[in-house]
């Protein structure tokens, strides 16, 4: 196996029944879910078609689809959330959701509209997040800067109640800062100015991760486009209000980009185990080309391990040229 795996960008994984099934940003008028036993060979065909606006929904920019299976009225369904813009301007992105009519993750979807309530503005990037047995809805405001807020549900279709923001972008590296800026010491800074990134601050793309009882949300920090997008980090350790930026502990950056392995703006963090569930892996988006450019992002996977505290050690991102073992149990492998 080689990445990267799928010619997608902010993709979303998850592990049902015996496949992987990936969904994200492809054609930007469509949702897309790609499966497959093998997560090595899961782009070997064309992803399945579960939702092409019809007129009068929104049908531009189709971007950031994730993926859940809920309980919901006396059964479980899919939904994906997912964002989509109604008159083809950033501006006028909002939250939409789709619902399963059975539990295959295949579909097919019934189109429910916006996420009741939740403002009517801008909003990017949603995702879910589960603690103490309740259920948030993450997504990202722009404000001056890219913010990412949370919201309790009230089910998977409402939010219930008031939106606070949780990740503010306040640090060097959430703005695209390198080591000669000031930011974070990188030690394979390339040849690039400084100049061609943007420095917008930027928090976005949330998704949760948990282990052994503990919660983290990565995110990605600078503008999608720039060399140095990368993954950040939450932790929460059960106490206090996870709406409350108290209740967490920034860490960052986490995964970043490699240029001796010609890996640039590694993010939009997602996650899985192998069929066995003995390994923990991650797949995410990243580029070829250290150049301010969103052109050329695909997504690609790999083994990641945890640290001593707990924490997970997501490591260098792989080399295009690297063999990349399979994950662990699945069909033909050891």
């Amino acid at each position: 196996m080689r990445n990267p795996i799928l010619p997608i960008a902010d993709p979303f994984v998850t592990y049902f029944e015996g496949s992987y099934y990936i969904t994200g940003t492809g054609t930007g008028t469509s949702v897309r879910i790609w499966a497959s036993a093998r997560l090595t060979s899961i782009g070997d065909a064309a992803g399945a078609l579960v939702w092409a606006p019809q007129e009068g929904q929104p049908l531009r920019d189709i971007w950031s689809p994730s993926m859940f299976l809920l309980p919901y009225k006396g059964a479980e369904y899919w939904f994906i959330y997912v964002t989509a813009s109604i008159d083809d301007t950033y501006e006028g992105h909002r939250l939409y959701v789709l619902q399963s009519q059975g539990r295959d993750p295949l579909g097919p979807y019934t189109f429910k509209g916006r996420v009741a309530g939740v403002e009517d503005a801008t909003a990017i990037d949603p995702s879910l997040l589960r603690v103490h047995g309740a259920l948030y809805l993450l997504y990202v405001k722009a404000d001056g800067a890219n913010i990412t807020y949370i919201a309790r549900l009230s089910d998977p279709l409402t939010q219930g109640g008031a939106e606070t923001p949780l990740i503010y972008p306040d640090q060097p590296w959430e703005r695209g800062m390198n080591a000669a800026e000031g930011g974070v010491a990188l030690p394979d800074e390339s040849a690039v100015p400084h100049h061609t990134q943007p420095t917008y601050p930027v928090a976005e793309g949330p998704t949760a991760l948990y282990y052994e009882g503990r919660t983290f949300i990565a995110y990605s920090g600078s503008h999608t486009g720039n060399k140095t997008y990368c993954v950040g980090l939450l932790v929460y350790d059960g106490q206090g209000d996870p709406l409350r930026q108290e209740s967490w502990t920034k860490k960052g950056p986490v995964f970043r980009y490699s240029a001796a392995n010609g890996v640039y703006g590694p993010g939009r963090a997602t996650f899985t185990t192998s069929p066995d569930a003995t390994e923990h892996w991650m797949v995410y988006h990243a580029k070829a080309s250290a150049a301010f450019t969103v052109d050329g992002r695909t997504a690609r996977a790999q083994r990641f391990m945890w640290n001593e505290d707990g924490t997970p050690d997501f490591g260098v991102p792989m080399s295009l040229e690297t063999d990349v073992v399979p994950p662990s149990g699945e069909m033909g492998t050891g």
